[in-house]
């Protein structure tokens, strides 16, 4: 029970954090509800649920919804009214935006608060699959493994890979504390996800790298005109960042275990 309230304690906290966020001007809108946007979902939910088996399919699927809509309400938050997502069939999603945040602090904010919100999910998942396994085993088997979905998945993306949302946050603090040092730093994560996509022979992890590899100039060209973070909030987006990685590491382990 004590988790169960901690965990309801966490997802209030992340309400209120992603206050002013949740709803745009023109409702409540997550995703664009057009063809495109809903023929995507579709194959996305029937691809990852083929690939992967159903629960853990449309495990994956919810989870990456959560984590997209979590940048999307950065974005809001930021005065990105315009913010909407899309699901990828076997890839994830994307949160898009018409115009680029103004500052880095509005980028990092925007970048984090996608596996941000994720912590709020997995925490009262592995609650509801503690309290509910008495009653229901296949309900809470459900909830424990969109739990552990939601730690790998999101702790693999805070790893420093280019331009994974990991790769974005190490590529702003770079710019923080080694100015010079950001664009080597941002190649090598870039080399660094190809490696990765080679040695686990994953498309979709390779198609991830040549868009960063051709994203490398244009972000350059973005950032010198963008508001940079002081030391100071560097190190508390830092501190940030750790601690998401480590918490989505701990709930992700089970899954990490066997798959790694």
């Amino acid at each position: 029970m004590l988790t169960l309230v901690a965990a309801i304690t966490l997802c209030g906290l992340m309400l209120v954090v992603l206050k002013g966020g949740l709803s745009s001007k023109n409702g409540f809108t997550i995703v664009g509800m057009d063809v495109e946007g809903l023929g995507l979902g579709v194959l996305a939910f029937i691809a990852a649920a083929w690939y992967f088996g159903p629960l853990y399919g449309v495990a994956i699927v919810v989870s990456v919804m959560i984590h997209e809509f979590g940048h999307v309400a950065a974005f809001r938050i930021a005065g990105h009214d315009d913010a909407r997502f899309r699901l990828i069939p076997l890839m994830g999603g994307v949160a898009i935006s018409d115009r680029a945040p103004a500052t880095q602090a509005d980028d990092f904010f925007i970048t984090l608060m996608g596996p941000g919100i994720c912590l709020a999910s997995m925490a009262l998942a592995y609650a509801l699959s503690e309290a509910v396994q008495p009653y229901s085993p296949p309900v809470a088997e459900f909830f424990y493994v969109f739990a552990i979905v939601t730690g790998a998945l999101n702790f693999f993306n805070l790893l420093p890979f280019w331009p994974l949302d990991g790769g974005r946050c190490v590529r702003i603090l770079t710019e923080t504390f080694a100015p010079r040092a950001a664009k080597f730093v941002t190649m090598a994560m870039s080399a660094a996800l190809g490696a990765a996509a080679v040695a686990m022979q994953s498309m979709a992890l390779f198609f991830f790298a040549i868009l960063g590899a051709q994203s490398l100039f244009s972000w350059s060209q973005a950032a010198m005109h963008k508001t940079p973070l002081t030391k100071r909030r560097g190190l508390l987006a830092l501190g940030a960042y750790l601690f998401t990685m480590g918490a989505h590491f701990w709930g992700g382990l089970a899954m990490l275990e066997r798959y790694l």
